[in-house]
């Protein structure tokens, strides 16, 4: 299945809200490269894990894209993600411990695309945040 930036948001958030990961890998291409200030994860197989990662630590995820630029291969949004941090959440090798709270989390991301798939992610978001959550404070 092709996309491209006036569609991506609304398809990729319908696939996340479903649990359809294979609907979520289909609008990419198989090297698809995703960046964040924790690292870099390339191909299909890696956005499986993480996806699915994400999902097993917030088993009632759900997620609202918000595109405000859309160009003839850009797409830029916003995006809230919330909830209950239920399950370990595992980041680029780091282990963060559920506590079972509601969360929600806003980020934004930038994505490119080369024949109606996206090629590239770069996902800005504030990974501390998640941590004042998973270790809160004692006393």
């Amino acid at each position: 299945m092709t996309t491209g930036p006036n569609d991506y948001a609304e398809r990729a958030a319908s696939a996340f809200n479903r649990r359809d990961v294979e609907a979520m890998l289909a609008l990419v291409c198989e090297d698809f490269i995703y960046l964040d200030s924790m690292g870099i994860q390339t191909g299909r197989e890696a956005m499986r894990k993480r996806e699915i990662a994400l999902l097993e630590a917030l088993p009632d995820a759900q997620v609202i894209f918000s595109p405000f630029a859309v160009g003839n291969d850009r797409l830029a949004l916003t995006a809230f993600l919330t909830g209950t941090f239920a399950a370990p959440l595992v980041l680029s090798g780091r282990v963060i411990p559920p506590h079972g709270r509601h969360i929600t989390a806003y980020y934004a991301a930038h994505f490119t695309f080369r024949d109606g798939l996206a090629i590239r992610e770069e996902a800005f978001f504030d990974s501390a945040v998640l941590m004042p959550l998973a270790y809160p404070a004692e006393g």
